[in-house]
C-alpha cells in the first residue's frame, strides 16, 4: 500500500524496486545480471542513497570561488570548526560531508560520496581538509537530522592550466539537492564563475539555490538584491530583467569581517527580498518540499528507473507466464508417462474391490442368491485359493519379498517411462498432445498471446493438437544440472518405490464404498433387477481383465467395457478398456450397468496410482526442472503487485 506521505511514498517505492524485483528478475533467469541494468545502477547508487531515511533530509552542498566564506559558513551552521578557513584562496581542497549522528553513518557517506571515487574517511581535524585526500565526513549535534551539508572546494582555483579544485567539486555537487552558492562583490559578475554554476544547477532542470552575499556593510540592500538579480538570470538564463528566478529560493548577505574570516566570530546572515521572508537559512531550509526537491533533481534518473522498471516487470509477468505454462505441460507430460508406467500393473485388484464393495452392500435377498452362485463356482474358486497358497510359501522361501517377478517388471515399467519423460525434457520445446476439451488447450486458447514464448499449436488430427511449450530461460540454465544427472540415484528410488505401488492405495476402500453407497441410492427398479443376474456370476471377478487402451478419442466398438477417465490430470477424453468374456452374455444394457458399477472404481484407483507415480517423477525425474521454476514467480505473486504499486507512485506528480 502506497503511504500518503509524499517522502514515504517516494522512499518506499525506490526501496521495493530495489529490493523486490531485481530477485525475482534474477530468478527468472530471463533478463542480464543486475550490474548490466543501467535503470537498477542509477536506482542503487544515485537515486536510493539521497532519499533512504527515515526523515525527510536534504543534501545542501556550499559552493562558491576562492575566499568567500564557505569553509567559515559551514562551521557555522554545524557548530563546530570542522573546516579551516584562512585568507589563501583554495584552501579546502577537500569534500566534507556532515551531518547529525543518528543520520550520518560511514555507510551512508560512503553511499552519498560514491562518485568520488574514493572511500569516505572520518574527519579528525580542521587541518585535514587543506591536505588533498579522499572526501571526509564528519557528525554534529547542532546540524539538524533533516540537513546534510556538503563542504566543497573552491571550483575557480588549480594547479597551473587546471582547475583540480572544480574537478573535485563538480561530482558532489551534482549529487547536492539544494545550492548555497556564496560569492563575493568582486565575483559576482565573474563569467567563468557564472558558466560554470550555470552549468551545474541548470543543466539538471533547475535545482533550488540560495544566493549568499559576502559584502561590505557600507552596500544598500537595494544594491545587494540587484546583484543577486543578476547572479539569478545569470544562472537560470532569465530573460526576464524584473522577475527572479524561481530557483533561487533565498538570498542573505553575509558582512565582511576579519574577525570572522579568522574564525574568531561566527558570520551574521541577513535575509533579504521577499522570497526569503525573513527566514533565518536553517529555518528557510526546513520549510523546503523535500519531496518536490528530490523529484525534481532527480528527474532525469527517475525516468530512467521507471522506464527500465516497467520494461523488466513486463519481461517478469511474461516470464510468469511461460513458467506457468510450462510446468501445467510438465504436469501433463508426467501423467501421460505415468500412465505409460502403469501398464505393467495389476488393475484387476480394482474391479475384483467393485464387485465385492457392490456384493457386500446387496439386499439380503441378493446375498442369498449370492451365496448359490459361490456353489456353482467353488471349483474354480478352490483352484484359485491353491494358487495363492503355492504363491505365499513361494515367497516367503524368498524372504518374505511378494511377487519379486512383478516387482521387476514394475521397475522397468517405472524407469521405461522415467528415461523417456527425461529424453522429452531435453528439447528445447516440451510437446504435449492434447484435444480440444482439455484444460491446457483451452488455457492456451484463452491466453491469446503473441511473440517468441507463446506456446504453438499444431493440429495433427480430428479434435486433436500438438501444443509446442518453449522452454524457459530459467529451466534453461538448469539444463547442465538435468543432463547430469545421477540417473543411478533416480533409479534406485523409483525401485524403492514400487513395493508402496503395489496393492490397493490406502484408504481406497471408504471412498469406494460411500461411491458404491451413492450409485445404489439412486438405481432404479430395473437397475436392481439386473444386479439379479450379476449376482448369480459369481465367476465374474477373476474373470474380469483390464487393459490400458489408453486413447484421446471416443473408443470403437468392441468386446470390453470402454471406461472414459475424466480430467485426470488435466487430460480429458482418456478411455480404458475393461475386458469382459463373450461368454457372460451380456446384453448392452447390462454391460452399461456393469459399467456403471466398476467405472468409478477404475478411475479413483487410476487416479490415486498415477498420482503417485506422477509425484515420483516430480521428485527424482523433473526435481531440477521444477526447482528452476520454482524460482519463477507465479503471475499472482503479491510481490508484482506492489512492484506496480511502487511505479504508480513514482508516476505520481510531485505535490
Amino acid at each position: 500500500m502506497i503511504s500518503r506521505d509524499p517522502y514515504r511514498a517516494l522512499r518506499d517505492s525506490l526501496r521495493a524496486l530495489r529490493d523486490v524485483l531485481p530477485p525475482m528478475a534474477d530468478g527468472a533467469g530471463a533478463l542480464p545480471p543486475a550490474p548490466q541494468r543501467d535503470w537498477l545502477e542509477r536506482l542503487r547508487r544515485t537515486v536510493l542513497p539521497a532519499i533512504d531515511f527515515d526523515l525527510p533530509v536534504l543534501l545542501v552542498g556550499i559552493c562558491g570561488g576562492g575566499s568567500t566564506g564557505k569553509s567559515t559558513l559551514l562551521n557555522a551552521l554545524t557548530g563546530r570548526p570542522l573546516a579551516k578557513v584562512g585568507f589563501r584562496a583554495g584552501l579546502t581542497t577537500r569534500v566534507l560531508l556532515v551531518g547529525h549522528p543518528a543520520v550520518l553513518t560511514p555507510g551512508v557517506a560512503e553511499s552519498l560520496l560514491y562518485r568520488l571515487g574514493e572511500r569516505p574517511q572520518a574527519w579528525r581535524s580542521p587541518e585535514e581538509t587543506v591536505i588533498p585526500g579522499a572526501p571526509l565526513y564528519a557528525t554534529s549535534e547542532a546540524v539538524p537530522q533533516t540537513l546534510l551539508y556538503i563542504d566543497t572546494p573552491d571550483f575557480d582555483t588549480g594547479d597551473l592550466d587546471r582547475m583540480a579544485n572544480r574537478e573535485r567539486a563538480e561530482p558532489i555537487l551534482r549529487t547536492a539537492e539544494v545550492i548555497i552558492y556564496v560569492f563575493t562583490n568582486t565575483v559576482y559578475n565573474n563569467l567563468s564563475n557564472t558558466r560554470f554554476m550555470a552549468d551545474l544547477v541548470g543543466g539538471v532542470g533547475g535545482r533550488p539555490i540560495v544566493l549568499v552575499y559576502r559584502i561590505s556593510r557600507a552596500a544598500p540592500d537595494a544594491e545587494v538584491l540587484e546583484h543577486c538579480l543578476t547572479v539569478g538570470r545569470r544562472l537560470y538564463a532569465s530573460g526576464d530583467g524584473e522577475a527572479l528566478p524561481s530557483q533561487v529560493v533565498g538570498i542573505y548577505r553575509m558582512h565582511e569581517s576579519d574577525a570572522v574570516a579568522l574564525g574568531q566570530r561566527e558570520p551574521t546572515l541577513e535575509p533579504l527580498g521577499a522570497v526569503t521572508r525573513g527566514r533565518a537559512l536553517v529555518r528557510l531550509l526546513a520549510e523546503l518540499d523535500v519531496p518536490a526537491i528530490k523529484r525534481h533533481a532527480f528527474a532525469g534518473d527517475l525516468a530512467v528507473i521507471r522506464r527500465g522498471a516497467h520494461g523488466e516487470l513486463a519481461a517478469l509477468r511474461s516470464a510468469a507466464r511461460e513458467a506457468a505454462q510450462y510446468r501445467d505441460a510438465l504436469r501433463h507430460a508426467m501423467a501421460e508417462h505415468a500412465l505409460e508406467a502403469l501398464s505393467a500393473f495389476p488393475a484387476q485388484e480394482a474391479v475384483t474391490l467393485a464387485v465385492r464393495l457392490f456384493v457386500s452392500t446387496s439386499p439380503a435377498y441378493i446375498r442369498l442368491l449370492r451365496g448359490t452362485g459361490r456353489l456353482v463356482s467353488a471349483p474354480l474358486r478352490a483352484a484359485q485359493a491353491l494358487a495363492r497358497r503355492v504363491g505365499e510359501r513361494g515367497a516367503k522361501a524368498k524372504g518374505g519379498v511378494a511377487e519379486p517377478d512383478l516387482h521387476e517388471a514394475l521397475s522397468q515399467s517405472l524407469l521405461e517411462a522415467a528415461n523417456n519423460l527425461r529424453n522429452r525434457l531435453m528439447d528445447d520445446h516440451l510437446i504435449v498432445q492434447v484435444s480440444a476439451q482439455d484444460d491446457l488447450y483451452r488455457a492456451v486458447r484463452a491466453a491469446g498471446q503473441v511473440g517468441p514464448a507463446v506456446p504453438a499449436v499444431e493440429a495433427v488430427g480430428p479434435g486433436l493438437y500438438n501444443l509446442h511449450f518453449p522452454v524457459p530461460q530459467a529451466v534453461q540454465r538448469e539444463e547442465g544440472v538435468l543432463r547430469h544427472q545421477d540417473w543411478h540415484a533416480v533409479s534406485r528410488s523409483l525401485q524403492e518405490a514400487v513395493p508402496g505401488l503395489v496393492g490397493l492405495p490406502e484408504g481406497i476402500a471408504e471412498e469406494l464404498r460411500a461411491a458404491v453407497r451413492a450409485f445404489r441410492s439412486g438405481m432404479t427398479v430395473t437397475q436392481r433387477l439386473r444386479e439379479l443376474f450379476f449376482a448369480s456370476l459369481s465367476a465374474l471377478p477373476p474373470l474380469v481383465g483390464v487393459s490400458y487402451a489408453l486413447l484421446t478419442a471416443n473408443p470403437v466398438a468392441g468386446a470390453g467395457l470402454w471406461i472414459q477417465v475424466e480430467s485426470l490430470f488435466g487430460l480429458n477424453d482418456l478411455w480404458a478398456l475393461v475386458s469382459i468374456p463373450a461368454s457372460l452374455g451380456l446384453s448392452e444394457k447390462e454391460r452399461r450397468q456393469l459399467e456403471a458399477m466398476i467405472a468409478p472404481v477404475f478411475r479413483l484407483w487410476l487416479e490415486r496410482r498415477a498420482g503417485a507415480v506422477a509425484a515420483l517423477y516430480e521428485r527424482t525425474v523433473c526435481r531440477p526442472v521444477f526447482e528452476a521454476l520454482a524460482a519463477v514467480p507465479a503471475a499472482d505473486d503479491p510481490r508484482l503487485a506492489r512492484v506496480e504499486d511502487a511505479l504508480l507512485a513514482l508516476e505520481a506528480p510531485a505535490p
